[in-house]
C-alpha cells in the first residue's frame, strides 16, 4: 500500500505536523491487496459520465463513474475524530476502504486525526478548544472535515454557524450536478432530503445516512431506556411495569420489601441521576418542552398543559413516599444525590439507562460486587390512561459527528470535483457496504435470506495503537467521519444480546410526540423568540412543584408566568417551522 499522511492533534492545534504511516496488507486473506480496486471499480474515462460542467450522466451510465479532471495523486485533507489516537498511530492510517478509495479516484487522502477527549492534566474544554481554533483558521482549514460539528460549534450556531463564519460551503449545486447517488436517495426519499437541510434547503454537510426503513434501522438508533433490576422484581414476586400505576406500585414494594436482601431499608426504588425522571413525561401524552401534541397535530410545549400537571402531581407524590432519590445542588435545583455508585452498590431498583448497562454495571456486580444473580431488564416505555406507548426519546437522523466540505477546498474546482466522486462512490450501494461491512466473504457472509454476518476473521480483535478494533473496522467503520448510506444492520450485528434485546423494546413505540430534530429555526425565527427565561423558569418551578416547595394549587399562576414570558410566541415560532418542514 502507498504511505499516507497523519496528523495527530493531541495537544495544540498549533502542532500539526504530518506524521508518514504506512498500511500493510499482510492479514488480508483474500491473497490480494486490499489497495486493488475490484471488478466493479468504477472507470475514470466511461463515456457519458459526468462531465467537469457538471451535466448529469445518462440514463444507462454507471452511476459510480466520473470523468477525472483532477491530477493524479490530488492531495485532499480530511480531518477526522479518533478519540484513541496517539501521536504516531491511528486507525485512519490503514483504513483498507480508503486504500481502495485512492486506487479508484488517483488520489492521496492525508487524514488529520483529531480527539474529541480532553487529554490527562488538560483544563475541561480542552479538547473542544482546539476544534474551534482551527475552525477559526480559515486559511488553513483541511478540505474536509468530519466532526461533533453541531455539539462543538454550538455556541456559535453549530453546522449553519460554520457556514456563516465561511468555514464549510453549501452542497447543493455539488449534489446535483455530481453526486447522483445522493441525488436519487433524496429523489426516492423525501424525508431524508427534508432532515438533511437547514431551514434555508441548503445542504451543508454529508453523514453516515440512517434510512429508517427497518426494524433495525430503528433498534440501532435506539440506546436510552428505562432499566429495572430484574432480580429485585423476582424478589418481590412482581412483572415489569407497563403504566404508571403499575410503575408506582413496583417502586412501593422495592422500598418496602428488601429486594437487595441485606436487612436495612437503604433501597433507592428510582436512581433519578441525569434527568430521569423525564422518561416518565409520555406517559402523560407530552414531553416537557417542544412537542407535538396527538390531540391536535400542532406544534405545544408540554409544561403549559394540563398533562404536565399530571405528571407533576405523580412525581410530587414519589417524591413525598421516598420512592426516587432528590436533593438540592447550590443553585437550588433538585437533583440525584446518586449516580452509577447506587447501581453498582445495590442500592438501585430502577434508572434511566443505555443499553450497554448489562456489561457496564451487571457484569461488575455479577463478579466483584458479589452478586452472582445480579439481573437487569430493559423496561417499557409506561403506557398512557389510553395505552398508548410513546417513545419519550425520538430517533434523529442526525448523526453525532457529520461531514462538512471546507471554502478551502472549494478554491480548487477540480478538488472538489474528486471529493464529489468520492462522496458519490460511498454512497452507492457497493461503496457503503466496503466502509460498514468489508468485503464479501473476508469479512462478512450473507446467508439465502440478505443476512450477513461477520467472519470470524472480521469479528477478530487486533490492536492498532491503544485501541484493540475488530478487522471488519478496519475498513471504514469509524465514528461516523467518513460518508454512507445504509447498512446498519452491522450495528445490531455486533452488540451483545442484552444491548439489542433493550434496544428493540425502547424503540417498540410510538414516536408522534418527538418534533423532528433536524429542523432550524432561521436566524429570524431564532431572534424572534429572543433571549428567553423559559428554560430557567420552567426548570426552577418544576422543581418546586415536585418537592412541595410550591403547592400544584398555584399551577395557574405558574402558567400565567409563562405566558408573560412569552410561551405562546415560542410555540407559535416552532409552528412556523415545522410547517415549512411539513409543506411538499
Amino acid at each position: 500500500m502507498k504511505k499516507k499522511l497523519v496528523a495527530a492533534l493531541m495537544a495544540s492545534v498549533m502542532c500539526l505536523s504530518m506524521l508518514a504511516g504506512c498500511g500493510n496488507n499482510e492479514d488480508n486473506p483474500s491473497g490480494s491487496s486490499p489497495s486493488t480496486p475490484g471488478s466493479t471499480t468504477p472507470s475514470n474515462s466511461t463515456p457519458g459520465s459526468t462531465t467537469p460542467g457538471g451535466s448529469e450522466p445518462s440514463a444507462t451510465a454507471d452511476p459510480n463513474a466520473f470523468e477525472q479532471t483532477w491530477p493524479d495523486g490530488q492531495v485532499i485533507t480530511w480531518m477526522v475524530r479518533d478519540d484513541n489516537a496517539t501521536a504516531d498511530e491511528t486507525r485512519y492510517s490503514q483504513l483498507i476502504a480508503i486504500e481502495k478509495i485512492e486506487e479508484m479516484f488517483h488520489v492521496d487522502i492525508q487524514f488529520i486525526t483529531m480527539s474529541g477527549k480532553d487529554q490527562a492534566g488538560e483544563e475541561k474544554g480542552a479538547a473542544a478548544a482546539r476544534y474551534v481554533a482551527m475552525m477559526s483558521d480559515v486559511k488553513n482549514l483541511p478540505d474536509v472535515v468530519g466532526y461533533m460539528h453541531n455539539d462543538t460549534y454550538k455556541e456559535k450556531g453549530g453546522i449553519s454557524g460554520l457556514y456563516n463564519d465561511g468555514v464549510c460551503v453549501e452542497l447543493n449545486d455539488l449534489i446535483e450536478t455530481k453526486i447522483p447517488n445522493l441525488k436519487k436517495i433524496f429523489e426516492e426519499h423525501p424525508d431524508i432530503a427534508k432532515d438533511m437541510a437547514d431551514s434555508e434547503g441548503r445542504y451543508l454537510y454529508l453523514q453516515r445516512i440512517n434510512p429508517y426503513l427497518t426494524e433495525r434501522d430503528y433498534i440501532s438508533a435506539t440506546t436510552t431506556g428505562l432499566v429495572m433490576r430484574q432480580d429485585w422484581l423476582d424478589a418481590v414476586d412482581m412483572d415489569v411495569p407497563k403504566n404508571m400505576d403499575e410503575w408506582t406500585e413496583v417502586l412501593k414494594a422495592f422500598k418496602t420489601m428488601d429486594p437487595n436482601g441485606n436487612n436495612q431499608n437503604d433501597e433507592i426504588p428510582f436512581n433519578a441521576y441525569s434527568s430521569g425522571i423525564q422518561m416518565f413525561e409520555a406517559a402523560y401524552g407530552m414531553i416537557g418542552g417542544i412537542y407535538i401534541d396527538p390531540d391536535t397535530g400542532k406544534v405545544e410545549h408540554g409544561a403549559r398543559t394540563q398533562k404536565y400537571k399530571e405528571y407533576l402531581t405523580k412525581m410530587n407524590e414519589w417524591y413525598t413516599d421516598g420512592l426516587m432519590d432528590l436533593v438540592f445542588d447550590e443553585k437550588g435545583n433538585a437533583v440525584s444525590k446518586g449516580g452509577d455508585d447506587l447501581v453498582t452498590g445495590d442500592l438501585a431498583g430502577s434508572w434511566k439507562g443505555l443499553s450497554n448497562n448489562d456489561t457496564k454495571f451487571a457484569d461488575v456486580m455479577r463478579t466483584d460486587g458479589g452478586k452472582p444473580d445480579t439481573k437487569f431488564v430493559a423496561v417499557p416505555w409506561p403506557a398512557t390512561a389510553d395505552g398508548t406507548v410513546y417513545s419519550q426519546r425520538g430517533v434523529s437522523r442526525l448523526q453525532k459527528n457529520t461531514v462538512i466540505v471546507t471554502t478551502n477546498c472549494a478554491k480548487d474546482p477540480k478538488k472538489m470535483d474528486a471529493v464529489a466522486a468520492i462522496f458519490n462512490y460511498m454512497l452507492s450501494e457497493e461503496g457503503s457496504l466496503l466502509l460498514t461491512w468489508g468485503e464479501e466473504n473476508v469479512t462478512f457472509t450473507t446467508d439465502d435470506h440478505g443476512v450477513r454476518t461477520l467472519t470470524e476473521y472480521g469479528n477478530e480483535q487486533i490492536e492498532v495503537g491503544s485501541s484493540k478494533p475488530q478487522r471488519y473496522k478496519m475498513y471504514g467503520n469509524q465514528s461516523d467521519c467518513l460518508v454512507s448510506y445504509g447498512n446498519f444492520d452491522i450495528d445490531t450485528a455486533t452488540r451483545d444480546a442484552w444491548y439489542n434485546e433493550s434496544a428493540t423494546i425502547w424503540a417498540t413505540a410510538n414516536f408522534d410526540l418527538i418534533y423532528p430534530a433536524s429542523i432550524t429555526l432561521t436566524a429570524d425565527q431564532t431572534a424572534r423568540i429572543g433571549d428567553s427565561q423559559l428554560a430557567t423558569y420552567i426548570a426552577e418551578m418544576k422543581w418546586k412543584f415536585i418537592t412541595g416547595q410550591e403547592p400544584l394549587a398555584n399551577f395557574d399562576t405558574y402558567l400565567a408566568e409563562l405566558e408573560r414570558l412569552g410561551i405562546s410566541n415560542m410555540v407559535a415560532v416552532y409552528q412556523e417551522a415545522y410547517d415549512a418542514y411539513k409543506a411538499p
